[in-house]
C-alpha cells in the first residue's frame, strides 16, 4: 500500500474548509461547554491570518485530517502567556499517522517566522507533548474545576 502524504496549509489559503474545521471543533469540545456551530465558526473565521491568530489544517492525500491553531489567548486564568498552540485535533481514522507531529513542527515554524521566542499549550494529556521537545511548565485549574498541565517550547 503506498503510503499518502500529509501536507499542511493555511486555513485562510482554504477558506471553503472554514465550515469543516468549525464543526470539528465543536465536536471534539465547544459543544460540551454549550457554545454553538455558529459561534465556533465566527471565532475560526476570525483566525485566518498570516500571523496570530491562524489555524492550519493538515491533508492526508486530498483529504481533511486535521487542524491546530495559534492563539495570542487560550487559557483563561493565564493571559500573561503566549502565544498559545490551541485545538490540536487528528480526526480518529487518520491518528498515529504523523499527523499530529507534523500540524506541530508546522505551527511551531510558523510562530518562529513571525517572531515569537516560545509557544504555550495546556493538556489533561501526559506524556505526548514531551516527545516533541514541550517542557512542563505548571498544573493550572482549568474550567469546572479540572487540572490541566501548561507546557512550554522555546523556539
Amino acid at each position: 500500500m503506498a503510503t499518502k502524504k500529509i501536507s499542511i496549509k493555511n486555513l485562510a489559503a482554504c477558506r471553503e474548509h472554514v465550515p469543516l474545521v468549525s464543526r470539528w471543533l465543536w465536536q471534539q469540545w465547544d459543544k460540551r461547554h454549550e457554545r454553538t456551530l455558529r459561534e465556533v465558526k465566527y471565532r475560526t473565521e476570525h483566525c485566518l491570518s498570516e500571523k496570530c491568530p491562524q489555524t492550519l489544517i493538515a491533508f492526508y492525500g486530498r483529504q481533511p485530517a486535521g487542524t491546530v491553531s495559534l492563539r495570542a489567548a487560550d487559557h483563561p486564568y493565564r493571559q500573561d502567556l503566549g502565544p498559545w498552540l490551541s485545538s490540536l485535533m487528528v480526526l480518529k481514522k487518520y491518528r498515529n499517522l504523523g499527523i499530529g507531529q507534523a500540524l506541530q513542527r508546522e505551527l511551531l515554524n510558523t510562530a518562529k517566522r513571525v517572531g515569537f521566542k516560545k509557544v504555550y499549550l495546556f493538556t489533561e494529556l501526559k506524556n505526548y507533548y514531551e516527545k516533541s521537545g514541550w517542557r512542563f511548565v505548571e498544573t493550572s485549574i482549568y474550567t469546572e474545576g479540572r487540572k490541566v498541565g501548561i507546557y512550554e517550547y522555546k523556539l
